[in-house]
């Protein structure tokens, strides 16, 4: 496996773990918003997974394609996927 396939798998993995933590703990709610006993109060921001799972196939596509410029933007990709999916998840709030 070449080093761009390995450095791909491991930024698909922290950057799951990591919109994963994000997803969990915006619908969960914060201490101020928890007020019921519900686990998730805020739902619609497990579209945060959702955004970043369209990012990850852009790094699964890779795998297949050996272009060093794609390869940077399918990196970029996941981690902007991020911030994204809070933006459309806190517009979907409102």
């Amino acid at each position: 496996m070449s080093k761009r396939k390995i450095i791909a798998l491991v930024n698909l993995l922290i950057s799951g773990f990591i919109a994963l933590m994000i997803s969990m703990f915006f619908a969960g709610g914060t201490i101020a918003e928890n007020y019921t006993d519900e686990t998730y109060v805020a739902p619609e921001f497990f579209i945060i997974l959702v955004i970043w799972g369209i990012g990850a196939i852009f790094v699964l596509i890779q795998f297949y394609k050996d272009l060093i410029p794609y390869f940077i933007i399918s990196l970029i990709i996941t981690w902007i996927s991020i911030p994204i999916g809070i933006k459309i998840g806190y517009s979907m709030t409102t």
